[in-house]
């Protein structure tokens, strides 16, 4: 029942209403509204409905010119065919694996399920050589723009495009920053389980015009060593991650010793196109056809693992787009999963209707010829209508 009380103040407080004075000052917000219906195909040609309404609030409050709080909500309403057919989606999407639960639902029958969750609430302070911040946080250490072994709090899902603020971490996180670009980090993220907390130091620095960054802790069960850069490459940008994961308790999933690593070119062209090719190494354990399955938008969950970022030990990512006028754009990404032969197609279509308001069209196909001769795995088109406010 508190929990119930707590959700339905957040929902109906995560709107623009401020008071008049100086308070409204130091208030500030903003946040979408999303519509969005998903059509899956089966390998056996079977049609799926699933319909959400994605709702996004961002409070924050400033204290002081250096200190300040924010808060975000999401608040998400699943119907259609899909929850039928899909027994405990609710209690799914209702897990936090945060040190805090603050993930809950409102209704969850087998017509619809109405989540809400806080996904970031923290407190930030910083000057002009510190910045401390204490709360469920972003903490993003990822270069790349598909894979990032280096991103040991919040792992970047690509596929996932509808989330494009990524999960927070129940974290303590500060930062020293040195001379010129030079600086210090440390990080440590709590979970209900101390064996899975995350803990690691950063160093990141200039040589030869390449940002390098060192990165060295704990990963849940592993102790973990890194390095990333990135610079370039004539006038293509050059981009790279590498982690070596070692384990150290007890763990039944990963038992062996890892490392992951990445590599990726891009280059924009002077007409607006926009190209990037990227490669993953991954040596952790092995995972069938299905795995590859739920790293899609379509699964609603894509929590990922920075030692798994992949179910296989060798992908190729290549991706082009291009801004056909200044209110219609598109995009072409393909992944190709060398030793499962797993292939994912990724065209996405999107037009400003306003400056606050955009339409876009998606589609996610996976191939395997490994799995069904036709060679169709599953598809998902996705059309969805968003609103920012």
């Amino acid at each position: 029942m508190n929990k119930l009380i707590c959700a339905v103040f957040a929902i109906l407080f995560s709107f623009p209403v401020f008071s008049q004075g100086e308070n409204e000052k130091k208030w500030s917000g903003h946040g979408y509204v999303k519509l969005m219906t998903i059509e899956t195909i089966d390998r056996f040609e079977n049609t799926i409905n699933q319909n959400f309404i994605h709702h996004r609030y961002n409070f924050r409050y400033d204290f002081l010119p250096n200190l300040s709080a924010k808060v975000e909500l999401r608040n998400r309403l699943f119907y259609g065919e899909f929850l039928k057919l899909t027994d405990g989606f609710g209690k799914l999407l209702q897990n936090d694996p945060g040190y805090v639960d603050m993930s809950w639902n409102l209704i969850d029958n087998r017509n619809a399920v109405l989540h809400s969750t806080i996904d970031r609430a923290w407190l930030n302070w910083n000057n002009e050589k510190w910045d401390v911040g204490i709360g469920r946080q972003r903490i993003n250490w990822g270069i790349n723009l598909v894979w990032n072994p280096n991103d040991l709090f919040n792992v970047l899902n690509f596929t996932d495009f509808d989330y494009e603020e990524r999960p927070g971490s129940d974290a303590i996180r500060v930062q020293r920053y040195l001379n010129g670009m030079t600086s210090f980090e440390s990080a440590y993220k709590f979970t209900s389980d101390w064996r899975t907390d995350v803990g690691a130091l950063m160093y990141k620095f200039n040589k030869n015009y390449y940002d390098i960054q060192l990165l060295a802790g704990k990963y849940q069960t592993d102790l973990v060593v890194g390095l990333g850069w990135a610079g370039n490459l004539n006038e293509a940008g050059f981009k790279g991650e590498v982690t070596y994961f070692e384990p150290a308790l007890p763990d039944p999933f990963f038992t062996k010793r890892a490392v992951s690593a990445t590599i990726a070119v891009d280059y924009s062209f002077r007409k607006g196109v926009y190209l990037i090719g990227s490669y993953l190494y991954n040596t952790s354990d092995k995972s069938d056809l299905s795995a590859l399955l739920a790293i899609g938008a379509g699964g609603v969950t894509t929590s990922q693992s920075a030692r798994k970022l992949m179910p296989n030990e060798h992908s190729l990512f290549f991706q082009g787009s291009k801004a056909i006028n200044p209110v219609l754009s598109a995009s072409f990404a393909t992944i190709y999963a060398i030793d499962m032969n797993g292939i994912l197609l990724f065209p996405t279509i999107g037009y400003s209707v306003a400056e606050n308001m955009e339409i876009s069209l998606v589609a996610q196909t996976f191939l395997s010829t490994n799995s069904n001769p036709k060679g169709h795995i599953s598809s998902g088109i996705f059309l969805r209508f968003k609103y920012n406010y």
